[in-house]
């Protein structure tokens, strides 16, 4: 299946960026039960990025696109640096981007549906918050959001000296403890909830080795009786092996219209 490396303008960001894209391919080596069932428009799931990485660490470090062969998902992976996915006070409109202008280019290059049934999001770390924030801020416009060893306690990147620069503090933070403010995942979830809004189907999983382990935990108990989400706890640590593993098994779990009830995919979990 086409795998795509695509560079084009943001109006929003102001600069170049990148995306990879895996599209769909309905040709000989399709399996047959799904030749009727592969055809656009298609569903689409963004796919974010962790903070030490950029759009083409999925597609490095997984098997994403074989878990995705027999699927006739698009999966697009932009890049957003190291700004959290948020609208940085001193920097860029990254959310913006996600959510508001990297949906219309998607559209404009692909066969893709804009049904909120067939819009997903997902990412590891950083992405993890990322996902979640997106489907809080936005919970019109995504199906299901999937967290893999998700910062879902923010304030963990403001208090951390190693991974974030004082400059970057500034630029993304503006200096401020951002817990119990508009980025603040349980406030967000929060206020949808009391402006009537139906958050998405959303899943957190964690490896029990994780440092993000009990922040996973201590968030799922906050939200859970907010939303539809789940808690997928294993063996692990904040590794491409637990998020190959977990991406396979969010694949697997997403609410994709157009799959065959009788067709079990190549990558079924076990």
């Amino acid at each position: 299946m086409p795998s795509l490396h695509i560079e084009f303008y943001s109006d929003v960001l102001r600069i170049d960026t990148g995306i990879e894209v895996i599209y769909p391919q309905n040709c000989t080596r399709t399996p047959e039960p799904l030749r009727d069932v592969i055809k656009p428009p298609f569903p689409v799931l963004y796919l974010l990025h962790g903070i030490m990485r950029d759009q083409t660490g999925w597609i490095r470090f997984t098997n994403v696109e074989q878990y995705v062969m027999d699927m006739g998902l698009v999966v697009v992976m932009p890049t957003t640096g190291r700004g959290h996915y948020i609208n940085q006070p001193h920097g860029y409109r990254y959310f913006d981007y996600i959510t508001q202008e990297l949906p219309k280019v998607i559209g404009n290059m692909f066969q893709v549906s804009q049904k909120r049934e067939d819009t997903f999001i997902a990412g590891l770390s950083m992405g993890g918050y990322g996902a979640l924030h997106a489907a809080a801020l936005c919970p019109d416009q995504y199906a299901a959001a999937a967290s893999l060893s998700g910062v879902v306690d923010i304030g963990v990147m403001y208090e951390s000296k190693e991974l974030y620069s004082d400059a970057e503090r500034l630029m993304t933070f503006d200096n401020k403890d951002p817990r119990g403010g508009e980025n603040d995942l349980v406030v967000e979830f929060q206020n949808a909830v009391k402006a009537g809004k139906k958050l998405p189907k959303m899943v957190c999983a964690v490896g029990n080795q994780d440092f993000l382990h009990d922040y996973n935990i201590a968030f799922y108990d906050k939200v859970k009786d907010l939303a539809d989400i789940e808690l997928w706890t294993e063996d692990g640590d904040h590794t491409w092996d637990f998020w190959d593993r977990n991406i396979k098994r969010v694949l697997q779990w997403l609410p994709i219209k157009q799959r065959l009830d009788d067709y079990k995919p190549q990558f079924v979990v076990k």
